[in-house]
């Protein structure tokens, strides 16, 4: 027994004596290796917050509402460039992203568009039907053959073009009557950044077998949102189309 305890102490010896690094050199390389390991952490925190300011910084100056000047957004990321020397002076004036006016004799700034989410109220106010046979007969030359149904899909368009839209879904659904009159309202959120809104109606007449769509297939749009004053009422109507009479009205608030 004894003699194999001193073989296995002597192999022991021989392995340590043969490893390239001591114990000691071991621990110092674990421990340079959990430094290194800690550092690229760092720094790749430090590069994502980076790049988070970068994008807020961008989206501020896309959007017009960045604290810098309009040369620094211009400089960085390439928004609020556009120039235009006044006829009736020698200074510039500064248009932000085509959204915005600023003078640089003037310490006021409007907006074309909305530094601030809104509320729309939209009210789809009167319909008529101007054709007959909707329902494919003539029904004796009737103009109150169809079962119109009413809806509206509203855009919200940015400075830069970008637009997402909403639904009023359907504001009113009639059965063989020619006309209506009346309030039949939505209310809907208008996103910040928004400078101008297009509304689009569709009008469907219902059929047992296959719906027909009697829209124009025409959008109207309102420019400069951030112009419009809160409750000021717009008033708008389907002017192209010919199958019907159609007439709404909005304001935000």
């Amino acid at each position: 027994m004894t003699r194999k305890l001193i073989l296995l102490f002597t192999t022991s010896l021989l392995l340590i004596a043969c490893a390239d690094e001591s114990p000691m050199e071991s621990v110092n390389h674990e421990i340079g290796s959990a430094e290194r390991e800690y550092e690229d952490e760092l720094a790749q925190e430090k590069y994502e917050r980076e790049e988070q300011i970068k994008q807020r910084e961008q989206n501020d100056c896309y959007y017009g509402t960045s604290t810098k000047s309009a040369s620094w957004c211009c400089y960085n990321y390439g928004y609020q460039c556009n120039t235009v020397k006044s006829s009736s002076s020698s200074y510039y004036n500064y248009y932000y992203s085509s959204s915005s006016y600023k003078s640089s004799n003037s310490s006021t700034t409007s907006y074309n568009y909305l530094t601030q989410s809104k509320t729309m109220k939209f009210t789809l106010t009167y319909y008529n039907q101007l054709t007959s046979a909707w329902d494919g007969v003539s029904a004796g030359g009737s103009y109150s053959d169809g079962d119109p149904t009413i809806s509206f899909t509203i855009y919200f368009i940015a400075s830069g073009g970008q637009s997402n839209s909403s639904s009023t879904g359907t504001l009113l659904s009639l059965q063989d009557q020619g006309s209506w009159s009346g309030i039949a309202s939505k209310t809907i959120t208008v996103p910040t950044g928004t400078q101008n809104i297009k509304i689009c109606p569709k009008v469907i007449d219902k059929d047992a077998f296959s719906n027909d769509d009697m829209s124009s297939g025409e959008c109207y749009t309102k420019n400069n949102i951030g112009k419009l004053a809160n409750n000021s009422k717009v008033e708008q109507s389907d002017s192209y189309a010919t199958k019907y009479s159609l007439k709404w009205e909005w304001y935000l608030y």
